[in-house]
């Protein structure tokens, strides 16, 4: 058996041997958890690897959730993060939002569900006196059912104006705006 100084405690000079009853410094760290003061002379000479390994898959880790993290970002910030359409991806995500918001005003006026009718309408629709839940339900009541159909938009920055077509009839153009990042419907 030979001595194994972890490699926490000073160096020993080569081929020096602990005298009988010999105890470490008090001062010294304790041994790393597992370690074996004394092994067989056939073993190796050299430190335990497992801190190693442990420490190389760690590093690994942590620098493939930083590269997951980057490309999460860097994708969400291309993807119209910006403030204005300066893309054709950023101008079709601008579509399919005022085509969500067509059809959530089509369901909130089927439904008569004033309150989902205010979450999509612009502010300045909100503050108009005129809009009130005893209007929006008389007018609903007079108009019917709604079976909306974009025809067409043009979006220019954070306004649009849609053609929107009401079960075959004249399509009419309606006002959009963006408020946030969300459109918002603008016109009645």
């Amino acid at each position: 058996m030979r001595f194994n100084p972890p490699p926490n405690w000073p160096p020993v000079p080569p081929g020096w041997v602990p005298p009988p009853n010999w105890q470490p410094d008090p001062t010294w760290p304790p041994p790393p958890p597992g370690w074996q003061l004394w092994v067989p002379d056939h073993a190796p000479v050299g430190r335990n690897k497992t801190p190693l390994i442990i420490g190389g898959i760690t590093v690994a880790i942590v620098a493939l959730v930083a590269v997951v993290l980057t490309v999460v970002l860097v994708s969400r910030s291309d993807s119209g993060g910006g403030s204005g359409p300066s893309t054709t991806a950023t101008a079709a995500s601008d579509e399919d939002q005022i085509e969500d918001q067509v059809d959530a005003f089509e369901k909130a006026w089927n439904d008569e569900d004033f309150a989902a009718m205010e979450s999509i309408v612009c502010e300045e629709l909100q503050d108009d006196p005129e809009f009130t839940e005893e209007e929006f339900l008389a007018s609903r009541q007079e108009s019917g059912r709604l079976n909306l159909t974009v025809l067409e938009m043009d979006v220019t920055g954070d306004t649009a104006v849609v053609s929107i077509e009401q079960q075959g009839e004249s399509a009419n153009d309606f006002d959009f705006a963006r408020e946030g990042d969300e459109w918002k419907w603008c016109e009645l």
